[in-house]
C-alpha cells in the first residue's frame, strides 16, 4: 500500500513537470514570433520613412539636372562656372536645357529620367535623336551632396528665362554678337602657316549656322585644309572632310564673303 501510493506521487510530480516544460516551451515559442513580426514591422516602416525622405529631398527640377549634368559628363561646380548661359524650359515633368544651340530634353517619371538628345551622324551635327534613361537613385548617388549648387544653377537659369521671355527682342542680338565675339577670339588663336592665310581669315566673315560658328583654316596654298568650328559653349574644334554636310557648309560660307 505504501509503495503503490508512492508510485502515485511520483507519476503526479512527472505529470507537472512536463506540463509545465510544454508551457514554457508554448509561451518562449509565441514570444519569439511576436519579436521576429516587431523587427519585420519595423523595417518596413525604415524603408517607407527612407523612400519618404529621398522623395522629399530633390525635386523633378533636380533630377533632370543631375540627368543633365550625367549626360554630358559633367560636375554640378563646372556647369556653375558656366550657368549665365544656360537656357532652361519647363513643361510639367519635362525640361528642357540648350545653351543657344541643341537642345537636351528630360522627362522626369516615378523612379527614372528619361533623357533625349541631339547626337552627332556620318550626315553631320545634331541630326538624330540619342536617348538615355538614368534611375533616381544613381542620379542622387551621384549628384545628391551638391544639392546647393544644383539650386544655384536652376535659379539662376529661371531667371535668365524669365529675362529673356520678358526682353526677347532686345537679348536676341546680343547672344549673336556674343558667339561671334567668341568665335572671333578664338578663331584668331589658331596659327595659319603664312601670314596672307591670317588676313584672308580674318577678313572674311564666319558662318553662322544653328547656333555654330565656322571658320576655315587655310594652307599655305590658300586652299581650305579644315574648318574650326566653335560651339554655343565656346569651345573650338576641327573638323571637315569630302562629305555632303561639309560641302554645304563650303557653299554656304562661299556665298556669305562673295567668292
Amino acid at each position: 500500500m505504501k509503495k503503490r501510493l508512492i508510485l502515485t506521487i511520483s507519476l503526479f510530480l512527472v505529470s507537472l513537470t512536463l506540463v509545465g516544460c510544454n508551457s514554457n516551451q508554448t509561451s518562449n515559442n509565441s514570444t519569439k514570433a511576436e519579436n521576429s513580426s516587431l523587427r519585420a514591422e519595423n523595417a518596413s516602416l525604415k524603408s517607407k520613412e527612407s523612400n519618404k525622405t529621398r522623395k522629399e529631398k530633390y525635386s523633378n527640377e533636380d533630377y533632370a539636372l543631375m540627368a543633365y549634368l550625367k549626360l554630358q559628363g559633367q560636375t554640378p561646380d563646372e556647369l556653375n562656372s558656366n550657368k549665365s548661359n544656360m537656357n532652361w524650359k519647363q513643361d510639367g515633368n519635362k525640361f528642357t536645357i540648350d545653351f543657344g544651340a541643341h537642345s537636351t530634353m528630360m522627362m522626369v517619371t516615378d523612379k527614372q529620367v528619361q533623357v533625349t538628345y541631339d547626337k552627332t551622324t556620318n550626315n553631320g551635327m545634331g541630326q538624330g535623336n540619342g536617348h538615355k534613361v538614368y534611375s533616381k537613385q544613381e542620379l542622387a548617388d551621384e549628384f545628391g551632396n551638391q544639392k546647393n549648387t544644383l539650386k544655384e544653377i536652376i535659379n539662376t537659369a529661371k531667371e535668365n528665362d524669365n529675362n529673356s521671355t520678358s526682353n526677347n527682342s532686345s537679348t536676341t542680338p546680343s547672344v549673336t554678337n556674343q558667339t561671334t565675339t567668341q568665335s572671333n577670339q578664338n578663331s584668331n588663336t589658331i596659327t595659319n602657316s603664312t601670314s596672307s592665310s591670317n588676313t584672308n581669315t580674318n577678313e572674311e566673315k564666319p558662318l553662322v549656322k544653328n547656333g555654330y560658328t565656322y571658320r576655315p583654316k587655310y594652307n599655305e596654298n590658300g586652299q581650305v585644309d579644315a574648318w574650326m568650328v566653335t560651339g554655343p559653349d565656346g569651345r573650338t574644334f576641327g573638323g571637315g572632310d569630302p562629305s555632303p554636310a561639309w560641302q554645304e557648309i563650303e557653299s554656304e560660307y562661299n556665298s556669305l564673303n562673295n567668292k
